[in-house]
């Protein structure tokens, strides 16, 4: 190499320096062609998620990641409609699009609140059903066993709405169940499509009292 002229560069992916082993080219070329960074992790609401990104980016599922996160969740909100008067908030804000997808599903709105219809929406909240039963008047209400699974469950896919990332289009469909679930009740007819097909009208005759 002649004096003042620049050393060549090797960036250690398209070049090799010259003492370079046929084999160290080779594992050079592979690490460059692999990527030889740690696999990025894919942050959401409450950190790293478990599975690598490119995994998640090929269309895997987030319903089991950060599932102890999910679980304790769905675990204390089921908790909490024990508690009397105060879970209230819960039965308003969170579970009715539940009754929507799950017809015989416990609602404070249409077993303790509702006194018309009182064939579809029961009326008498003291029976005990497959989901558990109500207590304190209409205060609480005590799961089963499948009531607790009901339960769990349906928290469980609403904590995974937004861990370990935001799913919008989820929300979007809760959110319109919500809505449709109080147009429903407003106006008296059954919630949940899947009720229609068992009464002796027609829904617009329910809404019109003429049932």
């Amino acid at each position: 190499m002649s004096p003042g002229q620049a050393e060549p560069r090797y960036d250690g992916r398209a070049q090799s320096r010259p003492e370079q082993t046929e084999a160290e080219r080779a594992e050079e070329y592979r690490k460059w062609k692999e990527g030889d960074s740690p696999k990025e992790e894919k942050k959401g609401v409450f950190g790293t998620s478990d599975l690598p990104y490119r995994a998640q980016s090929l269309g895997s599922s987030t319903l089991l990641e950060q599932w102890k996160v999910k679980a304790g969740i769905s675990v204390g909100l089921t908790t909490m409609l024990l508690i009397p008067y105060f879970s209230y908030w819960i039965w308003f804000v969170l579970l009715p699009p539940l009754r929507v997808i799950v017809p015989s599903s416990p609602s404070l709105q249409l077993d303790v609140f509702t006194t018309t219809h009182q064939e579809w929406y029961g009326g008498n909240f003291h029976d005990h059903t497959i989901w558990g039963g109500w207590f304190l008047d209409g205060g609480a209400f005590l799961p089963s066993l499948f009531g607790f699974l009901l339960f769990f469950t349906y928290f469980y896919f609403l904590a995974n709405m937004f861990i370990p990332e935001y799913k919008m289009k989820q929300h979007v469909v809760i959110s319109m169940l919500w809505v449709w679930f109080f147009i429903s009740w407003a106006i008296g007819i059954p919630p949940s499509p899947f009720e229609w097909f068992f009464t002796e009208c027609d829904p617009a005759s329910q809404a019109f009292n003429q049932c």
